[in-house]
């Protein structure tokens, strides 16, 4: 090979080196955050609607005698995702990894392939347009 030709595919090498090199350490600073901050407002009080942890998911049951609007739920007053709302006597259920931070980050759920510990489940939450009220973790938390 002639030294042109090697200065030539240093050169590349080096290029494309410095390429990934960069991008691998870009920060985070110019992405929008994907959900909203937790909310300023105090909570209003608890509703009887149990929350029950399997693993990876979580599950509910509305068993009071109102619907509950659709908004946001919370899981350690930090993590959120949407809540389509529940009728009465509705169940739904959620996967952890759907609740994101401010930031982008997922809830450490677990699960087979985790290879961190799962995060503890200790207070959930609904948001709605009006309100913040508690509702009640029953179970292993993790």
């Amino acid at each position: 090979m002639n030294k042109h030709l090697r200065l030539r595919l240093i050169g590349r090498v080096a290029l494309v080196s410095g390429i990934a090199f960069s991008s691998a350490c870009s920060s985070r600073s110019g992405e929008i955050a994907s959900e909203p901050a937790y909310p300023a407002r105090a909570q209003s009080g608890s509703i009887d609607i149990q929350v029950v942890r399997d693993d990876t998911q979580i599950s509910m049951t509305n068993t009071t005698a109102r619907v509950l609007p659709s908004g946001r739920v919370w899981a350690n007053r930090w993590f959120s995702r949407e809540f389509p709302g529940l009728g009465v006597g509705e169940s739904i259920t959620m996967s952890l990894s759907e609740f994101k931070d401010e930031y982008g980050d997922t809830f450490r759920a677990g699960g087979f392939f985790a290879t961190d510990k799962p995060a503890k489940l200790v207070q959930v939450q609904l948001e709605t347009a009006d309100q913040l009220v508690g509702l009640v973790v029953v179970g292993e938390q993790e």
